[in-house]
């Protein structure tokens, strides 16, 4: 491979939409694999190559007693949405860790909002993250800026396929 087709795995906005779905579900396989599933299981299920999981993120497997598993953590870039500054934002993250803290937020965000959970946001009032470029982000708490963010957000159209009869 070149440095010209490797510059990707330092900004996920080089890839094309193709590459990037085969590297969003070579990202699916490795958590199947985590889960206890092998590389072959796993692929099969998602649809894709075991040989393109190995390129997309090949630096986070490895052999193990002649089996290959994935790494507890990587330091792979994943591109997530956050809430910031009373905005959507979507940022690109390195790793495993940091990936499970925004989902965390995520999470928090559903609960306070479906659920009316007064205190799932406290504990990330005071949580920044890092992105690939070292910036740091806020998460966004106050639950008045997060419902007009939800509000704004566009209803999916639903088309009939079929008619009634």
């Amino acid at each position: 491979m070149t440095k010209i087709k490797q510059k990707w795995k330092k900004d996920l906005d080089l890839l094309s939409s193709k590459q990037s779905a085969k590297y969003d579900d070579s990202l699916e396989v490795i958590g199947l694999m985590r889960q206890g599933m092998s590389l072959n299981q796993a692929s099969k299920l998602v649809g894709i190559s075991p040989s393109t999981v190995k390129r997309y993120v090949g630096t986070t497997l490895k052999l193990k007693n002649k089996r290959i598993i994935a790494r507890k953590n990587d330091s792979l870039l994943r591109k997530i949405r956050i809430y910031e500054n009373g905005k959507e934002e979507f940022i690109q993250i390195r790793g495993r860790k940091n990936s499970a803290i925004v989902a965390q937020y995520l999470g928090a965000v559903g609960r306070r909002i479906d659920k009316n959970d007064t205190t799932a946001l406290e504990s990330f009032e005071k949580i920044t993250i890092r992105d690939f470029k070292g910036n740091h982000h806020r998460f966004e708490t106050d639950i008045k800026k997060l419902i007009r963010l939800f509000e704004k957000r566009e209803e999916p159209e639903f088309f009939k396929i079929y008619r009634g009869r």
